[in-house]
């Protein structure tokens, strides 16, 4: 089937629903929030032009679909490429790149449980959900994901990922010393193997745990303290440059009938 054909969105050609706060202000550009649906830990919407992030990885799988424009990953050197209408699927501690692109983005991220979804089947789904609408709820979206649950016992374990709760806050040097190497040949080694150079792969892990203690509904200082950072402010700016949103804007979410979608 042919997929309908789109216009470049503004924010307020790809609507999130009727009920966001008007006070919303219209340049951002990223929004999470917990549906409380069995199997998914949190669901993301991306939009705008300035949609670039350094490396990082998550905690869980990350199930991206692009609605509108396209987006781009660098992983492990090679840049993976999603159109509209498109989806796929970044393992649980694998390290990636968010492209900035010229044009605007519309997609949905959802987090959930590594290993525990058929994701090729999942996508077809989804597709062809976007491909005959030309666009997609977010519910519409969450419901194709448990469609494609497994049970734990087909539950298969990602290779590649890396554990993601992993943290160190020593310093390089001592570590690799523990190792019997150089920290430059600690560094590549560990590079080569997680994506990631030492100290920015267990940075990432401090700040996946903070993300999940926010989540449980921890304050921000508290958070700050429990994963190693100097104070509320510090958590903020890392927080901030991972995930492209504060931690205050992150644990107040926005409302669960929110709907993305473009417009014939």
């Amino acid at each position: 089937m042919t997929k309908p054909s789109v216009k470049s969105p503004t924010w307020h050609d790809v609507p999130f629903g009727s009920d966001i706060p008007k006070s919303e202000p219209v340049d951002a550009k990223w929004a999470y929030w917990r549906p409380a649906l069995d199997g998914i830990v949190e669901l993301g919407t991306l939009r705008g032009r300035d949609v670039g992030l350094p490396t990082h990885f998550h905690g869980e799988d990350q199930i991206t679909f692009v609605v509108s424009g396209r987006r781009r990953f660098l992983i492990s050197g090679e840049v993976v490429e999603l159109a509209a209408g498109q989806g796929a699927l970044i393992p649980a501690g694998v390290a990636h790149q968010s492209l900035a692109e010229p044009s605007s983005v519309g997609c949905i991220n959802a987090y959930v449980p590594a290993g525990e979804y058929a994701v090729p089947a999942m996508m077809r789904d989804a597709e062809r959900l976007w491909s005959k609408a030309g666009y997609i709820r977010w519910t519409e979206l969450a419901a194709v994901i448990r469609e494609h649950r497994k049970g734990a016992a087909g539950c298969i374990p990602v290779g590649s990922a890396v554990p993601a709760r992993t943290t160190c806050r020593e310093p390089v040097g001592r570590v690799a010393a523990r190792t019997g190497m150089s920290r430059e040949g600690f560094s590549r080694v560990f590079a080569r193997r997680h994506g990631m150079p030492p100290h920015a792969f267990w940075l990432m892990a401090r700040l996946n745990d903070a993300r999940k203690l926010l989540r449980a509904g921890e304050g921000i200082a508290t958070v700050a303290a429990e994963t190693g950072f100097t104070d509320q402010s510090h958590l903020g700016r890392r927080f901030r440059r991972a995930f492209g949103i504060t931690p205050g804007r992150y644990c107040s979410g926005w409302p669960r009938s929110q709907t993305c979608q473009t417009r014939r």
